[in-house]
């Protein structure tokens, strides 16, 4: 069972892992239909085709890959099968289509980032602590007191207690002078005094009580607002964290790749659940997003480098010169994703 239960957590990293990729192409594939741009093949997977449709309307095929890694939304090339100067060309496309398609895919993992959350904030719910007691600390004052597991604070010093911060607040203002506690048990009410007790792990006084941990699910509005508000949090912290791994080199050390990043997805699942799960979700979808903004040969900021100079310029860099500069940005990420593929793989078995 317990071997069932670990296949079934890897399985789930390795679904979201690819998921998020694929839904990162179907952000481009979305923006091209928005667009008018034609697409030649939307994949799910990568690797050998196991099947394929390709719809009459728009002539575009639909296929699924063997490996579960990802995905890709593949344009007209200039020369597609054959056809020099081929009209559903991506090239050929005005500019600020072509720039609404790369900024697409982006823009997309913004968006799946903040519905991970809203899903988090108003149907599965974080825990919060309420004023009644889950658990008492040995050797501190409250369990040789007489308090129980399952007792309400009504009020604390004569102060009515409404929420587990109240009870903190007014536990710390007493001190280290007697604290009058009003409980409610089974229906009845329990007066205890007690003198919270320095503890030298902690440094500080406490009484020895952790508050009862339940789920709470914020309104609907709520949870679109602090959804939206978390993701801009997240990106600046992020744009943060990039800034440095690019200009002081920090972080280089715990780069990961796609095994450390389904190993971490794992791991984290099977200890926090479904909230563990949306909320790496939502921070590897935006990590995607923003890494996929750098202006890098070969990621999505380096294909609006080349629109922005193509604009300036009045025409298009020379093809096999932008080809030779994608092969070299592509050369030197492929490189990267090695050497990190290596860390995780070194991380994995040690």
């Amino acid at each position: 069972m317990n071997q069932l239960l670990n296949l079934l957590y890897w399985l789930a990293a390795i679904v979201m892992f690819g998921l998020l990729v694929t839904l990162h192409e179907l952000g481009h594939y979305l923006a091209a239909r928005l667009t008018h741009v034609p697409v030649a093949e939307f994949a799910v997977g990568i690797g050998p085709k196991l099947v394929s449709v390709k719809r009459k309307k728009t002539s575009v095929i639909f296929s699924l890959r063997a490996l579960p890694l990802g995905g890709y939304c593949r344009f007209y090339a200039d020369d597609e099968n054959g056809v020099q100067d081929h009209p559903g060309a991506y090239s050929r496309q005005k500019i600020w289509k072509r720039a609404l398609i790369a900024f697409g895919g982006p823009l997309f993992n913004m968006l799946v980032c903040v519905l991970a959350l809203f899903l988090l904030y108003a149907a599965v719910g974080l825990f919060a602590s309420v004023p009644v007691v889950g658990n008492l600390i040995d050797g501190l004052p409250a369990q040789d007191a007489g308090f129980a597991v399952g007792d309400r604070i009504v009020s604390i010093n004569g102060q009515p207690v409404a929420s587990s911060a109240d009870a903190s607040l007014l536990i710390s203002e007493a001190g280290d002078a007697p604290v009058d506690f009003t409980l409610e048990r089974d229906g009845e009410t329990v007066e205890i005094t007690l003198t919270p007790q320095w503890s030298q792990q902690e440094q500080r006084l406490m009484v020895g009580i952790e508050y009862l941990l339940v789920p709470y699910r914020f309104p609907l509005l709520d949870s679109l607002q602090y959804s939206v508000e978390a993701t801009a949090e997240m990106s600046g912290a992020i744009v943060r964290v990039l800034r440095d791994l690019i200009f002081k080199g920090k972080g280089v050390d715990n780069l990961s790749g796609p095994i450390g990043t389904v190993t971490v997805i794992k791991e984290e699942t099977q200890a926090g659940g479904i909230r563990s799960y949306l909320q790496l979700t939502a921070f590897i979808s935006v990590n995607l997003g923003l890494f996929n903004l750098l202006p890098i040969p070969g990621l999505d900021g380096s294909r609006l480098v080349f629109l922005l100079v193509e604009k300036i310029r009045g025409k298009r860099i020379p093809p096999e010169k932008e080809s030779i500069v994608i092969l070299i940005g592509f050369g030197l990420l492929l490189l990267l994703m090695v050497v990190v593929m290596y860390q995780d793989i070194v991380r994995l078995i040690t």
